[in-house]
């Protein structure tokens, strides 16, 4: 310690101390001064340590003052902006981004629907259609479609990368935008079919022979010179209302209006059944341009012409105003943008590809109807055909028409040879012990064996239910021995079905696939006389059209050839299917025009389903799906222009109109 303390200091030294020391300071006020003195000294007597400790307190506490401030900023942007509302193969999308897209998509939304009631004022599309489409435009801005779009985008990009597709960048943002915002009625084409009423299939003329000058009467001879009429009137501007009434009375089978179609081929008018190779040229087309004309499988002639698109430029002079009234993120937008041109992108270097040979099937179909609408049943539906094992007690194996040597009629033994044979041998052996199990029977038939139909799972009881519904268990397997009421019971699968099936549906699949050997022309003239011509040949489709999950590819690409197909739903009708050759092939025109309109739709899907992605429960709190911005139409679209055209008659063939809602001025009621 420091030598100067009164610790050392002597007796005499301390007093002499003491008797120089000041006095203390009387009264009040004196002592409270001599107390401040006293501290004063204190806080001026040097302390290093403790002045140390001090100046560490103090940049402690800003420390984690600062921190404290710093995380609660972090948090509050984490919750705000920097939360992943979805991942994609381990990428992120933000709460920021979503924002963003939602924005963006609400506007052109708003701008879809701008342009679509113009459209209805010009005659471009009717009243039913103009709300059809708006309702389409207002889905569009829901949180989870925005969701979706980010999901997609970035999906696309890894996929693009994977692939070696250059990936464009900062396209016009405002011109994608207004692509986008004209989607719907960007393109118009003036569209014609037709073809020789049933009646008439084998050539007999409807009408007299008609007089010089007058449209070709309806013949098979006639097709090549109404082709070229239709193809002179439309050259020459002639009313579409007007070409089909003078094919009508000429005796023709037509349809025809001039329609907008989507940016993807989509007709506006959506009973409108669009040939793809003319759907696809009308996209890409310049106006003026003769599209056809091409031949269906039911020789109907299509043929179009591509008719001028509405001004460009107006709508993008108003898509930039609108968007800097909305204070639109001009980020936001290039990103949409930058996925709008990568999207076209892929699907070129698909096509590229798809041209140089694809696996082609070519088919025959068996058409039931009409796909069934949500009146009847959801699937997914089994169809079964049944063996009872113990009726066949008694019964010689010999007796059983293709049994092969040595046969044991005991349940196990007898799935284990089902079960070893080929698809083929297994479901003619199975009918053959069905035919004995019943004919051994006598008049009991409480038990019968064979198909026993249709069913979903909640229909089976559940042991049967289980097995049938398994994720191991395909068309053609055998299933059991399985204990039922009747005893122990062997099953096929006969078939399977993912869609919707209505009591009529189920009756007339259930016929078909109960008869051994199936005529497709009768059963197609007997269910859907119009599509026989299917029937008998319905052409070739390619692999890449359908997805891999499609019930349809699988029909095509993965049953046997010559063997009746599972059901499936294509062009909107329920059917079976027969194909007699597959191959892998240059795809032509119509095929090249298909896979451009729905190969990368199949191709992305496939892609989609092996993706890992991940989604969050409440991607925006403060915006429940149920609360998502929406679309406001106008109150009403403004009258459209009466048509300078002649009456019409009724066509046969030719779509009803869907009633819509009005309101009390007769004005359709909009989304």
């Amino acid at each position: 310690m420091p030598k100067n303390t009164s610790r050392y200091r002597g007796p005499a030294e301390r007093a002499e101390r003491r008797t120089k020391a000041p006095s203390r300071p009387s009264g009040r006020f004196g002592r409270v001064r001599g107390l401040l003195g006293h501290a004063a000294a204190r806080i001026h007597r040097p302390h290093p340590r403790r002045e140390v400790v001090i100046l560490a307190t103090f940049g402690l506490v800003i420390v984690v003052g600062l921190g404290s401030i710093g995380g609660a900023y972090l948090l509050y942007r984490s919750d705000h902006d920097w939360t992943r509302v979805a991942t994609v193969n381990g990428h992120d999308i933000s709460r920021e981004t979503l924002r963003g897209r939602m924005a963006v998509l609400s506007l052109l939304a708003q701008e879809r629907s701008s342009y679509i009631g113009d459209a209805y004022a010009k005659g471009y599309v009717t009243a039913d259609q103009a709300t059809a489409l708006r309702s389409q435009a207002a889905a569009m801005t829901t949180l989870e479609a925005a969701r979706q779009s980010l999901i997609d985008d970035e999906l696309l990009r890894e996929l693009a990368a994977r692939d070696g597709v250059a990936t464009p960048t900062d396209p016009d943002a405002m011109a994608e935008g207004t692509t986008e915002a004209m989607s719907d009625v960007g393109h118009r084409v003036r569209y014609v079919r037709f073809g020789l009423p049933t009646a008439t299939a084998a050539g007999a003329a409807t009408t007299s022979a008609a007089p010089a000058g007058s449209w070709p009467a309806a013949t098979a001879a006639n097709v090549d010179a109404a082709t070229t009429r239709v193809r002179t009137e439309l050259a020459a501007d002639t009313p579409v209302t007007t070409i089909v009434a003078d094919l009508h009375d000429a005796g023709w089978q037509v349809v025809g209006e001039d329609v907008a179609v989507s940016a993807d081929g989509v007709p506006a008018d959506a009973s409108l059944d669009l040939d793809p190779a003319v759907a696809a040229t009308t996209v890409e087309g310049q106006p003026g341009t003769i599209v056809g004309p091409t031949t269906d499988v039911y020789g109907r002639v299509a043929i179009g012409k591509v008719l001028s698109a509405p001004n460009v430029t107006v709508a993008s002079r108003r898509l930039s105003v609108d968007a800097y009234t909305a204070k639109l993120d001009t980020t936001a937008l290039q990103q949409w943008a930058n996925g709008q041109v990568l999207k076209r992108a892929v699907t070129a270097h698909l096509i590229a590809g798809w041209s140089k040979g694809v696996s082609m099937a070519h088919f025959r179909e068996l058409v039931i109807g009409a796909a069934p609408d949500s009146s009847g049943s959801a699937g997914p539906w089994v169809e079964l055909s049944g063996l009872v094992v113990d009726r066949l007690s008694g019964v010689s194996p010999r007796s059983i028409a293709g049994a092969p040597a040595g046969l044991d009629l005991g349940a196990d033994a007898l799935a284990k040879t089902l079960k070893s044979d080929s698809a083929t041998d297994r479901a003619t052996l199975l009918r053959a012990l069905v035919t004995a199990a019943n004919k051994a029977a006598g008049s009991n038939t409480s038990s019968a064996s064979g198909e026993i139909g249709f069913y979903t799972k909640g229909q089976l009881t559940p042991d049967i239910g289980k097995a049938a519904f398994a994720d191991s268990v395909h068309t053609g397997d055998v299933m059991g021995p399985i204990t039922t009421a009747a005893g122990p019971q062997l099953f096929l699968v006969e078939s399977r079905y993912s869609g919707t099936l209505d009591e009529r549906a189920q009756v007339a699949l259930q016929q078909v696939r109960a008869d051994p050997a199936p005529n497709l022309v009768t059963y197609t003239t007997q269910f859907s006389p119009t599509d026989v011509a299917l029937a008998t040949d319905a052409g070739w489709r390619a692999a890449p059209e359908f997805g891999p999950t499609e019930p349809v590819r699988a029909a095509l690409f993965d049953t046997a050839i010559g063997t009746l197909s599972d059901p499936f739903v294509l062009d909107g009708k329920l059917a079976l299917a027969v194909v007699t050759e597959r191959k892998t092939a240059v795809p032509d025109a119509r095929t090249i025009a298909r896979l451009t309109l729905d190969g990368y739709d199949a191709w992305f899907a496939a892609e989609y389903a092996k993706a890992k992605i991940t989604e969050s429960d409440h991607p925006l709190p403060e915006l429940e799906p149920s609360a998502s911005p929406t679309i406001t139409p106008p109150a009403a679209l403004p009258s459209a222009p009466a048509l300078d055209t002649p009456n019409v008659p009724a066509i046969p063939g030719q779509p009803v109109a869907t009633p819509v809602k009005t309101n009390a001025l007769g004005l359709p009621v909009l989304p």
